[in-house]
């Protein structure tokens, strides 16, 4: 402070800056056109007035940015918020849509095969090892299964057995394991065969179609059912198509792979035929 008021045209400017302020209030007041003194302290109190005025905008504007950001963070948090209860809906939805559908299938085959006693279960569990040969599904004896009952999927395609129960479990072996055997018959000539699975083929997905003679009337793209031999699975239950027929290896007979009709690898749910023999149109 002692070196501000040293400086004796620092003292003067202040000096003179008040007076010129309060001069033009003082004619500002009675008077309609400004003076020389006012329009000169105008001259020169304005360019300050200026300035703090951009200061004070500048200061508004600054603390004002910082409201906005707070605010717009506070919307997307709502919006966030809003659109994850959205997406779940969404997925309720096509749970229940599913299910749905699940029950129409259902309702479908009873309606067409009224003879049938069928049990919808869902799978819980695959052997990783053996990924589209065998899983678990969750019905087991409290439900009414029983070994050797025929699955299907809800397509009316063939899955397999039940292999192994428990109280409120089943293993199911598909078409596509080693140990599978299905009486076949071809849909357009009515020749028939065996459906086995292979250890090579079931790789891929594929099984096989086995015992067939060189004057069976068979062709890619032929379509194998069940032929309703063996005590096992229901007549008339699609398999799968041929893809390609191969000779055996001592060439005396014939083999075709089958590609099965079932999603093997997909099927998320199945049919357990609880019938002991029907025929499934």
């Amino acid at each position: 402070m002692k070196n501000i008021f040293k400086n004796k045209y620092i003292v003067a400017l202040l000096i003179a800056t008040i007076f010129l302020l309060t001069a033009a209030g003082y004619f500002g007041s009675s008077k309609i056109k400004a003076g020389f003194t006012e329009d000169l302290a105008g001259v020169i109190v304005t360019p300050i007035q200026k300035l703090f005025s951009t200061i004070g905008y500048a200061g508004t504007n600054f603390w004002g940015y910082f409201s906005d950001i707070d605010m717009l963070r506070n919307e997307n948090k709502s919006l966030l918020s809003e659109k994850a209860a959205l997406e779940q809906k969404i997925r309720d939805l096509q749970g229940y849509e599913a299910e749905n559908e699940r029950l129409r299938r259902m309702l479908d085959l009873k309606e067409t095969n009224p003879e049938l006693d069928i049990e919808t279960a869902e799978i819980i569990a695959r052997d990783p090892s053996n990924w589209y040969n065998t899983f678990t599904i969750d019905k087991g004896l409290s439900n009414g299964l029983a070994l050797h009952q025929a699955v299907i999927t809800t397509d009316k395609y063939l899955v397999g057995q039940i292999y192994d129960i428990g109280t409120t479990w089943a293993k199911i072996i598909t078409i596509t394991d080693p140990e599978s055997s299905v009486g076949s018959i071809i849909s357009r000539s009515r020749d028939l065969g065996i459906v086995e699975g292979d250890a090579q083929l079931g790789r891929n997905g594929y099984c096989k179609m086995t015992y067939i003679s060189k004057n069976t009337n068979l062709v890619s793209g032929d379509f194998i059912e069940t032929s309703g031999m063996g005590g096992i699975y229901p007549k008339g239950i699609l398999i799968g198509k041929v893809l390609e027929i191969r000779p055996e290896t001592h060439s005396i007979s014939e083999y075709a792979v089958v590609q099965p009709a079932a999603e093997l690898d997909r099927i998320t749910e199945v049919f357990v035929i609880k019938n002991e023999m029907v025929q499934i149109p």
